[in-house]
């Protein structure tokens, strides 16, 4: 049931609000929504609760649109320091990969899911979720090495490049 999701994915859910709408909204308070929004008289799995993830940062990013005229937005900008070229490097070269490809990573490394959590979460089965890490992986570290970032640690370079504070407890 939803309490019970609830207990077991509450942080879960708080890192994969973050990331998706890093400075849009908070991130509990679109936890809450996603938890909020389930049907408490269903069953809900974790394809369930990603889905309802995506519909609260989709709102997030509405009402933070309706609430911002153009005007306020130009106001608004600022001058951004210069980041660490290597993670700038990163973040363009998962951001160039396949839409699948930048999904299974994240899900991997930023919502920190379990191979058989992910298989959930994309209605697969584990083998298919194992060969599609591994090959999105793959893509990954060739387009880091075509722009020249050393490729030591993978795994390693993608937590790190995660945007937010927030990380999975338990």
């Amino acid at each position: 049931m939803v309490s019970d999701l609830r207990g077991r994915y509450w942080s879960l859910v708080v890192t994969a609000c973050e990331w998706r709408a890093y400075g849009v909204e908070a991130p509990e308070v679109m936890a809450a929504r996603v938890f909020e929004s389930l049907d408490h008289g269903k069953v809900a799995d974790l394809r369930v609760l990603f889905g309802a993830v995506d519909k609260a940062v989709a709102q997030a990013y509405l009402s933070n649109a309706a609430r911002r005229s153009s005007l306020d937005a130009i106001r608004g900008l600022t001058i951004v320091p210069r980041r660490d070229a290597a993670r700038t490097a990163a973040l363009t070269a998962l951001s160039l990969l396949r839409e699948g490809d930048r999904r299974i990573l994240q899900h991997a490394y930023w919502d920190d899911l379990d191979p058989v959590e992910i298989a959930n979460v994309l209605g697969t089965d584990l083998g298919v979720v194992h060969r599609r890490l591994d090959n999105a992986t793959s893509r990954f570290s060739a387009r880091l090495v075509k722009r020249g970032v050393p490729v030591d640690d993978v795994t390693a370079l993608l937590t790190q490049i995660k945007p937010g504070i927030h990380h999975r407890q338990g």
